[in-house]
């Protein structure tokens, strides 16, 4: 039965009841006693429907509880994530703050490094450029050469040709020459007495003496003896220059052997100051003059040329000391010995005839002590006795003075 019939019927029970009760009491007590369980049945159903609106309610708070405590975890579990957000997109700020110095200096670096490409590319296209100048030089030269090489050509054939004639008529004059041969020597006994008396009669294994100067009578392991200037100090000249009087343009065989006079300008040969080098360690002593009176030297620690079937190098010189200056090491060391007749400088055109008599020529070089001698001390053609370091590397100077001299090193 629904509640609300149950209540109508209710109602009307009481109010019969009441009727009931100003008629007769007996009666109400019946009437109460037979209202009195609906009236509680009514207040059970009332009860249990509060409780059930009750208990509908409760579940619904407690669902509404489960719902606000997962909320309120999801809050703490979105709040830890923003915290964690927020220290990354910190820490992202920070490296950002960093990578931009660190593009700033990127972008730096490759600022200067572009600088340096196009200094670097305007520098190879003005080694370009300045190659392609020299190249035209070289090639304006090397035409020059060829010229030089067919005229040289042509003037080595007259020069040969007058040669031959030279020696048809030095061969046509044997016969006077045997003559007066045979005159010189029927008088050499008495020439070589004389000889003697001025050398001293003096006879010295190499090196020099170191008390006495004068030509003596050098001997070798390595050379046949062999008659040499001595200074009085052990050393041994190999070379002078000094007035003129000898002609320095002389061939390869002749720059071997030796020439000239040994009192006045000689030159002792390369095939003994190979084999005397060669034997120990030499010293070389330069000593220079010029017209004006002025005079230096220069001493190298080490000096030694190779052998003929190498053209008689110039192996070493060592340490220079003097007021002279070097001459030799920057552009004739380990260079070959040239001669009119044997070319073997790196110039397109001999070196030997250009300048005059035989050296370490390279290309043609910075020194020539076996030049053509100028007695006023001054050349127009670059071919004068010469060592740049000392006068300043002006060619048009000629030196009036040389000395080369050897002594063995002391230890």
């Amino acid at each position: 039965m629904e509640p609300r019939v149950i209540l109508i019927v209710s109602i009307i029970s009481v109010l019969v009841l009441t009727d009931l009760t100003v008629a007769d009491e007996e009666c109400y007590q019946k009437a109460v006693e037979v209202v009195q369980p609906i009236l509680n049945h009514f207040v059970e159903l009332k009860m249990a429907a509060h409780n059930s609106q009750l208990k509908d309610l409760i579940n619904k708070i407690n669902i509404k509880d489960e719902q606000i405590k997962a909320l309120i975890e999801s809050s703490e579990e979105q709040k830890n994530t923003i915290n964690t957000l927020t220290k990354n997109n910190d820490a992202l700020i920070k490296a950002q703050s960093g990578n931009e110095e660190l593009i700033r200096i990127i972008k730096s670096e490759i600022s200067q490094k572009n600088n340096e490409i196009n200094s670097f590319k305007t520098q190879i296209c003005e080694d370009l450029k300045k190659a392609s100048e020299e190249k035209d030089y070289f090639n304006i030269k090397l035409l020059s050469c060829s010229d030089n090489i067919n005229k040289n050509k042509n003037s080595l054939l007259d020069k040969n040709v007058g040669e031959i004639q030279e020696k048809t008529d030095q061969a046509m004059s044997k016969e006077s020459q045997n003559k007066d041969l045979t005159s010189q020597i029927n008088v050499l006994p008495q020439n070589l007495t004389k000889t003697i008396e001025n050398v001293g009669k003096c006879d010295e294994i190499s090196p020099c003496p170191t008390a006495s100067k004068g030509l003596f009578h050098i001997k070798h392991p390595e050379v046949s003896a062999f008659e040499a200037p001595c200074n009085g100090s052990g050393w041994m000249v190999i070379q002078r220059r000094m007035d003129g009087n000898v002609d320095f343009d002389r061939n390869w065989t002749e720059y071997r052997d030796g020439f000239g006079n040994l009192r006045g300008e000689f030159f002792l040969g390369l095939e003994k100051v190979h084999l005397i080098t060669q034997s120990r360690q030499h010293e070389l002593l330069i000593r220079l003059g010029k017209v004006n009176g002025s005079t230096d030297f220069v001493q190298y620690d080490n000096f030694r040329i190779g052998s003929e079937k190498d053209s008689y190098p110039l192996e070493s010189v060592g340490n220079p000391t003097g007021g002279a200056g070097d001459s030799l090491i920057e552009h004739h060391l380990n260079i070959k010995f040239s001669t009119i007749d044997r070319d073997n400088d790196v110039a397109c055109r001999n070196c030997a005839s250009y300048m005059g008599g035989g050296w370490w020529f390279n290309n043609c070089g910075y020194s020539n002590l076996n030049g053509r001698f100028y007695k006023d001390g001054k050349t127009d053609d670059e071919n004068g006795i010469i060592w740049g370091s000392w006068h300043e590397y002006d060619w048009s100077v000629s030196l009036t003075f040389v000395e080369m001299m050897i002594r063995p090193k002391p230890f």
